[in-house]
């Protein structure tokens, strides 16, 4: 099956809301988000970004289930020649020159949508417990610049559930480790029953004591089938036919 490229504004074909997917290498072979460390996937000359990945990516990201305040990229890793500053993850101001924020800042002149992917080191209220599950469009209202926890300029971007007719509520009944929840597979994105093989919690129902007795008694009688003579091996004498 061909790839999805995942450059384009909104949902996607055989993708709906609260599909799990098992990792972000699956993230990245459905289309659903093309970049597989990036949280950003899109530019501002594609008309803004077209998927965001949600797992406390800044300790500024915000998750209000249906509104996300979300932190943009850049300055995780101190300028050459200076120190990585003790304890801290942030280590310099963001900018909106950077792609994936200029991109999202995009977003709100465009007022195209966004494709909203959880994962499970979010807010644990409407995040997965594990793995990655799309949760659906998202319309980026604002883009601005303040400072941080850290201490530094970080830009920000508030998020709004797209008000979609067609669209899902919040799959938050789905935690990625319900034997029910369906997960993506590269062969069987059309057929739903197909997307649980990567599923680690679900398994084979277990047989029922009646059905293991019933089994069991099954094999012992082939086995007593099995240790007696057959018919083809044994010879039979021809009756006699009586004359009158």
């Amino acid at each position: 099956m061909a790839r999805q490229t995942g450059d384009v504004h909104g949902d996607l074909p055989d993708i709906p809301v609260g599909l799990m997917f098992a990792d972000r290498e699956d993230l990245h072979k459905s289309g659903l988000h093309n970049q597989t460390i990036a949280g950003i996937s899109g530019t501002k000359a594609e008309g803004g970004a077209f998927s965001i990945v949600l797992n406390e990516g800044y300790e500024d990201d915000e998750d209000r289930g249906n509104e996300i305040i979300y932190t943009g990229e850049g300055k995780g890793k101190p300028e050459e020649g200076q120190e990585r500053i003790p304890g801290k993850k942030q280590q310099g101001d963001q900018d909106m020159k950077s792609r994936g924020n200029a991109a999202l800042q995009k977003n709100v002149e465009s007022g195209l949508p966004v494709r909203v992917i959880r994962g499970p080191n979010g807010n644990l209220k409407y995040s997965p417990l594990q793995g990655y599950r799309y949760d659906g469009l998202y319309d980026v209202k604002e883009a601005y610049i303040e400072k941080g926890e850290a201490g530094f300029k970080m830009c920000k971007f508030r998020l709004e559930r797209a008000t979609v007719p067609t669209q899902d509520e919040l799959p938050l009944h789905i935690t990625g480790k319900g034997a029910n929840d369906d997960y993506w597979s590269i062969d069987g994105r059309e057929k739903l029953g197909k997307r649980r093989v990567n599923n680690p919690a679900s398994s084979e129902p277990s047989a029922s004591t009646s059905d293991t007795a019933s089994q069991q008694a099954i094999q012992e009688k082939r086995r007593e089938i099995a240790g007696k003579p057959r018919l083809g091996n044994m010879s039979f004498s021809k009756k006699k036919s009586v004359s009158n």
